[in-house]
């Protein structure tokens, strides 16, 4: 059987490496696999047990409908996976029967599972990768049997010893953005140093000069080590002896970043709020969590998990490495190709007929001016609350 995995780029967050994963775990199975690119790749290279391709074409391409059905009549697939790309998903109702089709959903904002409410007649099946994100629509799909929530998985790199003695260190992965807590972190630092903090912040992430520039003007600014975009392997390696990941996003459909900092021993440390970060880790265990926006009560959170660490430590690892590792994430979806493989074919309402041009979808917020976008996304980045309130109008 032929499984494809269709994903934007190798650029596409925490949605790449859990690509990567099942097309491995897909391929030591016996399935014969691919990873379908909509854009040329950039950082990956075709060193894996399974083919790599790429339809080469750019963002927003008015063309993608029609290469991608010319690309299947080359390459024959049996199950195609639809990860978060508008683009790609434009085919399903073109599809042949033949093509079993499952949607894959990752984030809670409406246009990352919207296409599947659209399409539901034309899917075999719909994934969301956790409860977070499948309970926003869910009760709006007309056959909610074809909905199954299958955590993302990871590959995690070998932990040579757990108990070696780790600094009072910090690392935050959110780069300058607004939504993943930057603006957090710089009211929580000046709070840890007034309590008496002396550790360092690894900073991992892109960052503007302008937001840079914050940064240096902290106190003890000199412990706060600025990473920019780095290689996963990198972040392991700071992870494998930190004591902390603050997690503070006002939206987390899952949290990749936050089980690959776990299984090397960092603490969650999140806001209390409805995300996947409370879904995967286990309140005062495996996580510690502060009322959304007290800084205060965030700091002293930070605090205690340096402090006790010895209480956390050994708990995280064995929470991500037994929970979400990509062995138990394949045993999800082989159970789901099991079962989709004995429906029959759906007639789809637009087969055989060609797929019209991609339409980009409007997005009234990048009508705005440049300039006016910077400026509403740091006042609404610099309130948690705000940030929180209106998580889901990404992509508006």
């Amino acid at each position: 059987m032929k499984l494809c995995w269709l994903i934007a780029s190798d650029s596409s967050g925490g949605i790449t490496p859990v690509a990567i994963s099942c097309c491995r775990q897909a391929t030591q199975a016996g399935y014969e696999t691919t990873m379908l690119m909509l854009l040329k790749p950039t950082r990956i290279t075709n060193n894996y047990n399974f083919k790599i391709s790429s339809l080469e074409l750019t963002g927003w391409a008015a063309e993608t409908p029609v290469n991608l059905l010319q690309w299947l009549n080359e390459n024959h697939q049996d199950i195609l996976f639809f990860n978060a790309c508008g683009e790609l998903e434009a085919i399903i109702p073109y599809l042949p029967p033949n093509i079993k089709c499952v949607f894959v959903a990752h984030d809670t904002a409406p246009p990352y599972w919207g296409k599947a409410l659209e399409e539901e007649d034309n899917l075999e099946a719909i994934v969301a990768v956790s409860e977070t994100v499948a309970s926003k629509f869910r009760h709006r799909l007309k056959n909610p049997q074809k909905l199954s929530v299958i955590y993302n998985g990871c590959l995690f790199p070998e932990l040579l010893d757990i108990n070696i003695t780790r600094q009072d260190d910090l690392i935050f992965l959110g780069g300058d953005n607004p939504t993943k807590g930057a603006f957090d972190v710089l009211k929580l630092w000046k709070k840890l140093i007034n309590l008496g903090f002396r550790g360092k912040l690894h900073w991992f992430g892109n960052i503007t000069p302008e937001f840079l520039t914050q940064i240096k003007q902290l106190p003890n600014s000199e412990a706060i080590h600025i990473y920019g975009y780095v290689a996963r392997d990198v972040i392991f390696s700071s992870a494998a002896s930190a004591k902390v990941l603050l997690m503070l996003s006002r939206v987390e459909p899952f949290g990749m970043a936050t089980i690959e900092a776990m299984s090397m021993g960092c603490v969650p440390v999140a806001w209390d709020v409805e995300t996947g970060t409370k879904e995967i880790t286990t309140a005062n265990e495996t996580a510690l969590f502060a009322p959304l926006g007290n800084t205060q009560a965030l700091a002293k959170q930070v605090l205690y998990a340096c402090r006790n660490y010895e209480a956390f430590g050994a708990n995280v690892i064995e929470r991500a490495r037994s929970n979400f590792n990509e062995a138990l994430m394949w045993q999800g979806y082989e159970a789901l190709i099991d079962y989709i493989s004995t429906l029959q074919p759906i007639e789809r309402s637009k087969q055989c007929q060609q797929p019209t041009l991609y339409q980009v979808p409007v997005q009234r917020f990048q009508l705005l001016p440049p300039r006016l976008r910077s400026v509403i996304r740091e006042f609404i980045g610099r309130s948690p609350f705000l940030g929180y309130w209106l998580r889901d109008l990404r992509g508006w």
